[in-house]
């Protein structure tokens, strides 16, 4: 794909070429020390009179799936698929959820999808999380490589991936973003309006001629399903009472609508993971289907026990396409 920065593609937004490009150049800025003492990108909380519910379910036509892979299966496309609905009635606040850390072998599919996102902006070091997606895809959110500013210098530079990361290691390398994306609608509008949109990518250099997909394997992605679903959301908080050293994983189901003065509205769970979470996948089928259906994005200041993402309908697919179809 021929990337111009700052172009509107489609509804989506691309940044300049990256500077780093190899594990080795990644290393010597992201040392070990440099990655743990990068500042959680905090969860953006929005004050009550920004924000407010919407009892409204936008019910949706039966939804499209892309399969994910083991990295076994190299960097093959995904396979359509057909998949059970979940019905949920939702939940008041506080709605419920389970929360634990993931003490599973990081090394395992579909674990090692999951990783932290280091990028620097004004100066500053920061971490948010991001999963493969397939060919040289990663996704997160908006908020994690633009600062939804309407501004060519509110990109995030110096961005590496960390798959699996665990304690200080990286088992399977540093992966430096060749380009980043993101949609329009966040990169204009920022916070409330942007928020319905806070969705973002990277495409990422290969490294020993290999894809980010074909070395850790990639989660599915599921689009225009109903909202009421179930979801396990995963990231990697670092913020206070968590210290991002440790994978966390929160098992929830739909409890309401967001509003954030633009369409679609955003989709509301129970979660109470904190800064550097962002940009975590909210995983559909956890276990079976494995397929990326959200991103861990906003809350309300006065509501810590909830977390919303984008709903993932036809702008998410739009995306998806244009990082898997990005070049590496």
């Amino acid at each position: 794909m021929d990337v111009r920065p700052d172009t509107d593609t489609g509804g989506n937004i691309f940044s300049p070429t990256q500077q780093l490009t190899t594990m080795a150049e990644a290393e010597q800025v992201w040392t070990t020390a440099a990655m743990e003492a990068a500042q959680p990108c905090d969860v953006i909380e929005i004050d009550e009179d920004a924000l407010g519910d919407s009892a409204a379910v936008a019910d949706q036509d039966a939804g499209g799936l892309s399969s994910g892979g083991r990295p076994a299966d190299g960097d093959g496309d995904g396979q359509d698929a057909q998949a059970a609905d979940v019905e949920t009635l939702g939940y008041a606040y506080p709605p419920p959820f389970t929360r634990y850390e993931n003490f599973a072998d990081y090394s395992l599919w579909p674990y090692r999808t999951v990783g932290k996102l280091f990028f620097k902006q004004g100066g500053s070091s920061f971490v948010c999380s991001a999963s493969s997606i397939g060919g040289c895809a990663i996704i997160t959110a908006g908020h994690c490589v633009h600062q939804g500013n309407d501004s060519p210098g509110g990109w995030a530079t110096d961005v590496i991936f960390v798959p699996a990361y665990k304690d200080g290691n990286a088992p399977f390398g540093q992966w430096p973003a060749n380009y980043l994306v993101t949609r329009t609608q966040w990169y204009r509008n920022g916070i409330p309006k942007g928020l319905s949109e806070d969705i973002g990518g990277a495409v990422l250099h290969r490294q020993g001629g290999r894809t980010i997909s074909e070395r850790v394997g990639f989660l599915g992605f599921a689009w225009n399903w109903k909202r009421e679903q179930h979801w396990h959301s995963m990231g990697y908080p670092a913020a206070a009472p968590f210290d991002g050293r440790r994978m966390q994983i929160c098992a929830s189901s739909y409890a309401y609508d967001g509003s954030v003065g633009a369409t679609p509205n955003p989709v509301g769970a129970g979660n109470d993971l904190t800064g550097g979470c962002s940009g975590g996948p909210w995983v559909w089928q956890f276990g079976t289907g494995n397929y990326v259906n959200g991103v861990n994005s906003y809350r309300r200041s006065t509501h810590p026990l909830e977390l919303y993402s984008p709903y993932f309908g036809d702008a998410a697919k739009s995306l998806f396409d244009t990082i898997r179809a990005g070049t590496c």
